[in-house]
């Protein structure tokens, strides 16, 4: 990705605020969002069944500033071509602490590539 085309992603980000403890992507649930952590931590960790029902697991990952959440949302808008196969998580993540991040929307996200062509296409009827 070029220079000019992170550029425009900027240009979408919206500053989005996070309480201690709030649960910001769910496991099997549809990515909606990209976020760019500025201040404060989450945990990512892979939910474990036991008897049926989905526990945390006791191991996680810490992500901190200048870490990314739903990342994979970039990957997917630049090889998906009809945008209704959005990815889900296999992560849970939940707020350590305060967090402060920027956050790309799915449809920012799309309305970026139909429009800006932020990903290179060999012509837009694929998108």
């Amino acid at each position: 990705m070029n220079d000019q085309a992170l550029g425009t992603i900027c240009d979408y980000l919206k500053p989005k605020m996070f309480k201690e403890n709030a649960q910001v992507v769910e496991a099997g649930q549809p990515l909606n969002t990209m976020l760019y952590i500025i201040a404060g931590s989450m945990q990512a960790y892979l939910p474990i069944r036991a008897a049926g029902e989905a526990c945390p697991s006791t191991s996680f990952e810490i992500l901190e500033k200048g870490m990314l959440v739903g990342e994979q949302l970039l990957d997917w808008a630049a090889k998906t071509k009809t945008f209704y196969d959005q990815p889900v998580s296999f992560k849970t993540v939940r707020c350590a602490e305060k967090v402060e991040a920027f956050a790309l929307t799915i449809n920012d996200l799309k309305t970026l590539v139909v429009s800006k062509d932020i990903f290179q296409r060999s012509s837009k009827s694929e998108v």
